[in-house]
């Protein structure tokens, strides 16, 4: 499994912003883009994005906010309440316009003043352990 050498690998823990950080277990490369920040390696692509809280919206209302805008056809659903952070995740097959599949894992971590959102794409379920873990790996600084 070899790593693309035009982007910089990375692995361990990550500080991805001011309040969050992730842990790769294993290399990954790493870019920016204006979608969010792209770790990869073949087989495994995750997109993660951070934002501030909305105004007047506690923990609880950003999280029933994602849970109604799940996809119908999301599976594998869980919650969990841990070290400050709230989170929510579900897998999802997704069929492009070119009649691939997408397997996706979409999670959702909220901690008192910010959120987080991963998606991560993956060719088959052998990458969905690891797409858990770094999903699992979310963690918030207060």
């Amino acid at each position: 499994m070899s790593l693309n050498p035009n982007y910089a690998a990375v692995s361990g823990r990550q500080q991805v912003t001011d309040r969050w950080a992730l842990t790769l277990p294993g290399r990954f490369n790493r870019r920016e883009e204006d979608a969010g920040l792209c770790f990869w390696r073949p087989g495994l692509t995750m997109w993660l994005t951070a934002y501030g809280a909305e105004d007047g919206m506690s923990v609880d209302d950003r999280m029933q906010r994602d849970r109604a805008n799940a996809s119908a056809a999301a599976t594998d659903i869980s919650e969990s309440v841990e070290g400050g952070v709230s989170r929510l995740a579900y897998r999802l097959s997704e069929t492009r316009a070119d009649s691939v599949i997408v397997n996706g894992l979409y999670s959702f971590a909220h901690g008192s003043d910010g959120q987080a959102m991963l998606a991560a794409y993956f060719d088959d379920d052998s990458e969905l352990e690891t797409a858990r873990l770094v999903s699992a790996s979310l963690s918030y600084i207060a």
